[in-house]
């Protein structure tokens, strides 16, 4: 059996060509388009072997199992054997990008025509093609065994950033939706959401929360298997001997959004070493406990302490 209970893909992607991101997603159904809200939801089709959801996506009438990795800042990402599956691609430019370990890496980007996902079409995407060395060094295998297979590529938070976002792993789905009334239409108890500001500008989906040892700004990513807090370790050891050891961890008696009591909550140490500054990551150890809604227009987050759908409202 592979051994992987731990991965982060915290990837920046910075200087070189300028690159425009934002997508134009459209309803596959014309009559839905001519509606002002719309909510799309998207089955998981399964969890990846770091524990991040997966759903499918048709690019070129080819379907691909992607994760979902809101630690990525782009469109989407690819192995070179899936980039090159890819025909309809046109080269963009080369760009420089970052590990978790801080070692810098190169990359091609290629624009797509378009990208279906469930019943909304994204069009005029970023693919990033991304190396094996890169993949390897993101990812930490407990007792010197070999990582599992990765899906094909990945889904960055820049492609939703038109859709917004509602990530619900207790009905395994992700949604796309315009509005957080909708969600209260769809069955979703919106008044268990607490609001916050989203912070995007330094290309993470970030927020604050309140502890006891002061404001701690977090970064949202379901390409993380785990809580994480930036902290050195002794030096001289190899990170992938110390993060597995129990006393490795931190735990946070209080831990507050808006106010309101999120905690306890532990965090794993971990030196995250890429050029921006990192205080803690929240991966798919908080998205398995909290609702999670994004209105990247609106730049709120809203989390829910549980599983937020109304008594026989399953969201369909």
């Amino acid at each position: 059996m592979k051994l992987i209970s731990f991965a982060i893909l915290a990837l920046l992607i910075i200087c070189g060509c300028s690159v425009s991101r934002k997508t134009d997603p459209v309803l596959a159904d014309p009559v839905a388009q001519t509606k002002k809200t719309f909510f799309v939801p998207v089955p998981f089709t399964k969890f990846s072997s770091i524990q991040s959801p997966c759903v499918d996506v048709n690019i070129d009438g080819k379907v691909f199992s992607m994760e979902l990795d809101l630690g990525y800042r782009g469109d989407i990402t690819f192995t070179k054997e899936s980039t090159d599956l890819i025909l309809s691609k046109d080269f963009i430019c080369e760009k420089p990008m970052y590990g978790i370990r801080g070692k810098e890496y190169s990359t091609n980007l290629y624009r797509v025509p378009k990208a279906k996902i469930g019943a909304m079409t994204f069009s005029k995407l970023v693919l990033q093609e991304e190396m094996q060395e890169f993949v390897t060094d993101s990812v930490f295998v407990q007792n010197g065994g070999k990582p599992s297979p990765r899906e094909p590529g990945r889904l960055g938070w820049e492609l939703f950033y038109n859709v917004n976002l509602l990530v619900d792993v207790t009905n395994s789905l992700i949604a796309f939706c315009d509005s957080l009334d909708t969600l209260k239409n769809k069955g979703y108890v919106i008044e268990d959401f607490i609001q916050t500001p989203l912070f995007l500008d330094r290309g993470l989906v970030e927020f604050q929360v309140q502890t006891l040892e002061g404001v701690l700004l977090c970064m949202l990513d379901t390409g993380a298997t785990w809580n994480m807090i930036n902290s050195e370790i002794e030096r001289g050891k190899p990170i992938e001997e110390e993060m597995w050891k129990p006393e490795n961890s931190v735990e946070y008696s209080s831990f507050k959004i808006e106010g309101e009591e999120f905690g306890p909550i532990a965090f794993h140490r971990m030196p995250i070493k890429i050029p921006i500054r990192i205080e803690a990551i929240l991966g798919m150890e908080f998205f398995q406990n909290h609702l999670v809604f994004l209105d990247f227009t609106g730049k709120c987050a809203y989390f829910s302490k549980g599983n937020s759908v109304a008594d026989g409202q399953k969201s369909k």
